[in-house]
């Protein structure tokens, strides 16, 4: 009886690990896949693809959205679009386990964008060789979900501090949660809004074949006391700046 309480508890002690040992970026991701529409979990995925993220209970939580959404709205060109940034995450991971989950949606999915951007991931992942495939229904969304008891606590966004007004509430933190490819939006939900913003056009923007037109144009933020995270544009059809570069400086005034 002994025995088996000790057992019982090594398990608890095991799960509990496995269901809260997300930081706080990788909360949010799966927060958003728990809660949040396509265009959330396009966010979340793009996230995770950019910045290279290989938590594996973050990773598990993706295919499980991408398992259990990929049919659901199967016309639907935004549930296709957050479905295949799922698959390029996985794809862009290197890791054997998501490989089976990949091919599968490749195989069964109705939307031709879905099966050419998971068909592609496949490619790029390992044989299985050696890993534990991902099954479905292994990673539980719903304790993630919002009003859902025994429910992951929420992590709460700064206060949002205007411009000139000093460090954001979450400065104790440094910039540690702060990670290259994450969304200039994604860091200022982590660590609050900057004390100043300046920016500034580079040299690409002048480059005749830079078709694309990704890194024309810098965004700084300044923390007091913190240092300074910099941004650049993805490209020049979208609005969305990415971090580059983390510069920590306990001695940032604040000011451009």
């Amino acid at each position: 009886m002994f025995k088996k309480t000790l057992l019982l508890g090594g398990l608890t002690c095991l799960v509990g690990v496995n269901a809260w040992g997300l930081d706080e970026a990788g909360t949010r991701y799966v927060k958003q896949f728990a809660n949040g529409g396509p265009s959330s979990i396009r966010s979340a995925a793009e996230s995770i693809y950019n910045t290279g993220n290989s938590d594996q209970d973050v990773l598990d939580a993706a295919a499980e959205t991408l398992l259990t959404n990929y049919r659901k709205n199967p016309t639907s060109e935004t549930y296709a679009d957050s479905m295949a940034w799922l698959c390029r995450a996985l794809g862009n991971t290197g890791n054997a386990r998501y490989k089976a989950v990949v091919e599968d949606v490749a195989k069964n999915a109705e939307s031709r964008k879905l099966k050419k951007h998971c068909d592609k991931a496949a490619g790029d992942l390992p044989k299985a060789a050696g890993a534990t495939p991902y099954v479905a229904g292994s990673f539980n969304l719903a304790q993630y979900k919002d009003g859902a008891d025994g429910a992951a606590p929420a992590v709460a966004a700064a206060p949002a501090v205007a411009p000139g007004g000093g460090a954001p509430a979450a400065a104790g933190k440094g910039f540690s949660v702060v990670k290259e490819g994450m969304s200039k939006e994604e860091v200022e939900s982590l660590i609050g809004v900057p004390t100043a913003v300046t920016s500034h056009i580079t040299g690409k923007a002048f480059r005749p074949f830079n078709f694309k037109g990704s890194d024309t144009h810098r965004v700084i933020s300044l923390y007091k006391g913190m240092g300074r995270i910099i941004y650049s544009n993805s490209s020049a059809y979208t609005s969305t700046y990415r971090v580059v570069e983390v510069v920590n400086d306990s001695s940032e005034s604040g000011y451009p």
